[in-house]
């Protein structure tokens, strides 16, 4: 799976959104950014073309305890469809992340200052944006999410793909942020959900109450009956900052993290899962 980042705002296959995904790495050229520039699964892998076939061929040998599953509906009358991504941890330990969800174009005419005419992977829009939707897989567990995404009127749906990879946005010492796996599917091959008998998503319907909030926030799950659920909490860049379980339809929380310490204002995520369903919102903490 390839994502071709147009970085340059004078380009007419410019996306913001992926510029800012490549400043999210750190500057490989002597301190500064240039292109073309090549990162496989969140490496930078240089400059050299010749180079970039031999880096991929030996990512793609090495296996990946992480599995992922696309499906999901496309309107094209409407231009608008959702991916359904089901992702499986397969490895001992929890893998903390973000899932990546990107609408790439093929066939892209475009004369660059290197002299390549034809553009393949081009990338349209991140969905919802280029910092993802954080992810916690447990060991042995599925997780769920569910997109919704809308193809522009100046792209070539038949020539859309969604492309989804399942990232570490910590920077480690080698300034790489890992990519765990990916895959990839055409919009227009996006007819249906297809349920899988193991594990059937099924809506949950969440209050938080008060939203925003200042002292504590109580969450209901209406349709939730004596299952066991985990709900986590995340700032705004992906990390997470609380775990909360409980199997009951109302649940009570402080502000407070993992560490028992209060959180300061503004926007914090949330990510509710059972054992077969899976829901996100979000949560403002007001001064």
């Amino acid at each position: 799976m390839a994502v071709e980042w147009h970085v340059g705002s004078s380009y007419p296959l410019y996306n913001a959104e992926g510029r800012a995904k490549w400043y999210m790495y750190p500057p490989p050229y002597s301190g500064s950014y240039a292109t073309p520039w090549i990162w496989i699964d969140g490496r930078q892998r240089g400059y050299v073309y010749s180079q970039w076939a031999s880096y991929v061929s030996q990512r793609i040998a090495v296996p990946s305890d992480v599995m992922i599953n696309l499906t999901g509906t496309y309107n094209s009358g409407l231009n608008t469809g959702e991916i359904m991504i089901e992702l499986y941890n397969g490895s001992g330990a929890r893998i903390d992340g973000a899932a990546q969800v990107v609408i790439v174009e093929d066939s892209c005419y475009y004369l660059g200052p290197n002299g390549d005419p034809w553009h393949n992977h081009v990338c349209r829009d991140y969905i919802p944006t280029q910092n993802g939707t954080s992810v916690s897989l447990q060991p042995g567990l599925y997780d769920t999410l569910i997109q919704p995404f809308t193809i522009n009127a100046a792209w070539n749906e038949s020539k859309c793909k969604i492309v989804v990879y399942l990232q570490n946005m910590t920077l480690q010492t080698d300034s790489s942020m890992p990519v765990y796996q990916g895959a990839e599917t055409k919009v227009t091959a996006l007819t249906g959900i297809e349920e899988n008998s193991s594990f059937v998503i099924q809506p949950v319907k969440v209050s938080v109450n008060p939203n925003p909030c200042r002292e504590k926030v109580r969450f209901n799950f209406a349709d939730i009956s004596g299952e066991n659920y985990r709900l986590s909490i995340y700032r705004i860049d992906g990390s997470l900052v609380r775990e909360l379980v409980g199997s009951n339809s109302d649940l009570d929380w402080n502000l407070t993290d993992n560490q028992g310490k209060k959180l300061q204002p503004g926007v914090y995520g949330y990510r509710l899962l059972t054992p077969n369903r899976s829901v996100s919102g979000k949560i403002i903490i007001s001064e």
